[in-house]
């Protein structure tokens, strides 16, 4: 089966909710609707995969684990400061 270039699909009340509510996120109702469909085929291959679902049923999601990406950091400014490890001048020497 090969892609198609473009799809349509009509916006119904559950869409356009789920739109709504990933609003927030500052990506566009196409870039969505990508990412859900490829998330959808993600649950859909890990569970035909293990054998959880035949390749004919529609497996449903019933646990997630998820991750946010890292928060930008500001940049250090000034000494760095390392921890003492406790050994006094004469130790260090050895």
């Amino acid at each position: 089966m090969t892609a198609p270039k473009q799809l349509a699909s009509r916006v119904d009340a559950n869409l356009a909710r789920a739109l709504q509510i990933l609003a927030p996120t500052g990506l566009t109702p196409s870039e969505i609707v990508k990412r859900a469909v490829t998330q959808f085929a993600e649950v859909y291959m890990t569970a035909v995969n293990n054998g959880v679902a035949k390749p004919n049923e529609i497996p449903m999601l019933i646990a997630y684990q998820y991750r946010l990406p890292p928060l930008p950091q500001p940049p250090r400014t000034g000494a760095l400061r390392l921890p003492s490890l406790g050994l006094n001048s004469k130790e260090k020497q050895s």
